[in-house]
């Protein structure tokens, strides 16, 4: 996807740069980070968070190909997003010049494209693999085992990339696909309607819990005196700018 790979890498550089602009003129206050932490805080804010624009979709009940276009990108993005994060992070505090960001930016290019083939092929063997064992043993008799043989088959394979280091999002993501297409079927009715309530309670109270998180983590940044407001207005207007740069040339 090109607004999940190239869009997002064109959001991290332009976040960068016009933070370093405001912060080398003086006026993010006594504020001053480096540029290889610029690009480090470009790629995490340039992952995007859909949630409200696809509650509203499922609210209006939109095309659904329209929903899975915005999902699929986000996902992605968040995976791009995360690549892009660990490989500048290992720059932060270390030699900043130019030859040093351009290896990072090397780097994650060869990790991204090892990532995603990686995830890509785990999520896709493992939605296969679920299927397989669902066709061999019917558990149609016993409801839960098999919906707690299925909700495994769903998480499982997020745990192994995680410890694999692939990416648990891209992987999770095909897993799902694959999981629709080859395991549904072998599913009864009862397990496919229960295991989907399931799905949506928890991953409700997931963004439940990461929103109280994120918005009670401003508390404790006040607290410890880690509030720069300047740079936090001038990061959102490059957000901003980021994104536009993200989406419209493209």
């Amino acid at each position: 996807n090109v607004f999940a790979c190239l869009g997002t890498c064109i959001s991290t550089i332009v976040v960068a740069i016009m933070l370093q602009i405001v912060t080398a003129a003086g006026l993010v206050g006594g504020f001053d980070p480096s540029f290889a932490e610029l690009l480090t805080f470009g790629g995490l804010i340039s992952a995007t968070d859909p949630v409200s624009t696809l509650a509203i979709f499922q609210a209006k009940r939109v095309d659904p190909h329209l929903f899975y276009l915005v999902f699929g990108e986000s996902v992605l993005n968040d995976a791009v997003g995360l690549i892009l994060f660990n490989a500048l992070a290992k720059f932060v505090g270390d030699d900043d010049s130019f030859e040093r960001i351009t290896e990072a930016i090397i780097k994650f290019f060869l990790d991204f494209i090892i990532n995603f083939a990686g995830s890509f092929c785990l999520g896709l063997l493992s939605g296969i693999l679920g299927a397989l064992l669902l066709k061999t043993v019917d558990m149609r008799d016993t409801k839960l085992l098999e919906l707690s043989l299925f909700v495994l088959v769903m998480y499982l394979p997020f745990f192994l990339a995680e410890i694999m280091g692939l990416s648990g999002i891209v992987t999770i993501l095909f897993t799902g696909i694959s999981a629709k297409r080859y395991c549904e079927p072998n599913l009864s009715d009862e397990t496919e309607s229960n295991a989907d309530t399931l799905f949506r309670v928890t991953a409700h109270l997931a963004e439940t819990g990461i929103f109280l998180e994120l918005g009670l983590s401003i508390f404790g940044l006040w607290s410890y005196d880690h509030f720069h407001v300047y740079f936090i207005m001038w990061a959102i207007l490059a957000c901003l700018v980021g994104r536009a740069a993200h989406v419209y040339p493209i």
